[in-house]
């Protein structure tokens, strides 16, 4: 049976108090159920340049591809259902829209983004991922971090060269290994997973994270009764408190009950005649 909920978000940006310029970017479409965020680096300007280009290319090719597939079907080529299969494309082509900038534009060489996109549709949860932008899922009480960040840092605790501890102080948080822009191929992760009522999403840039720990974030998020707002604002103040160092970008959506379905009484009727 499809989840009857209706969808809440909200997005909120801050420059932070040691940059001038904001060189992240947010957008969102709530009618397709669509957030993407992306922090953007390289050059002075470029970075707001390729972060704005990521977050605009995805938001057209959605808007202009998502309502003629159909939900839950499975794509032959990449094996995601068509939704996820359309948000990565999305993001592919993004990454050629940066490219090209980069090639025509002299001040735009070397520029890049990272992205997180979510896409929650009729129930079923996609994220794409590039860079070290989070996706967080906030449920029953519990904080989950979904997405694995592209990074140096990363990578090491993973080949198990550096314990995490050990990482944290020898290594640089905010060195990526992937990035929109960057190498003339992009290597996008998609996660698909069901939702649920009652479901919190965050997606961060790492002005958020690296200013703050999980667990205060987890504590702010499961203030009951806030309105996203209050808590978006809740999240960044909690960073730019925890020194403000990068520009702090939070897109919160929330999975709310419905409205009640007349579809029972509908069926009765039906019976009856």
């Amino acid at each position: 049976m499809p989840l009857n909920y209706q969808l809440t978000t909200h997005l909120a940006t801050e420059v932070g108090n040691v940059r001038t310029n904001n060189e992240d970017s947010l957008t969102q479409d709530v009618s397709l159920g669509l957030l993407v965020l992306a922090d953007g680096m390289g050059g002075y300007n470029a970075g707001e340049v390729a972060s704005a280009i990521t977050t605009a290319t995805i938001l057209q090719v959605m808007r202009a591809q998502l309502p003629k597939i159909g939900s839950g079907e499975r794509d032959p080529a990449t094996g995601y259902r068509r939704e996820s299969a359309l948000l990565k494309s999305a993001v592919e082509t993004a990454h050629q829209a940066v490219l090209s900038r980069a090639s025509i534009d002299p001040s735009c060489t070397g520029m890049g983004t990272t992205v997180v996109a979510l896409l929650i549709h009729r129930g079923l949860v996609t994220i794409a991922h590039v860079g070290d932008s989070r996706a967080y899922r906030y449920r029953a009480g519990k904080l989950a971090q979904i997405t694995r960040d592209h990074s140096l840092l990363e990578e090491l605790i993973a080949s198990g060269q550096y314990s995490r501890e050990d990482a944290s102080r020898f290594v640089r948080k905010n060195i990526v290994t992937r990035a929109l822009g960057v190498d003339a191929e992009i290597n996008i992760d998609i996660i698909e997973e069901p939702a649920q009522i009652g479901d919190l999403y965050l997606l961060c840039s790492d002005g958020l994270t690296d200013m703050t720990s999980d667990e205060q974030i987890q504590q702010i998020m499961g203030i009951r009764g806030f309105k996203l707002d209050l808590l978006a604002r809740a999240l960044v103040n909690l960073a730019l408190q925890g020194g403000g160092k990068d520009n702090i970008s939070v897109a919160l959506a929330r999975l709310e009950p419905g409205p009640p379905s007349n579809r029972p009484l509908l069926q009765k009727l039906k019976d009856w005649f």
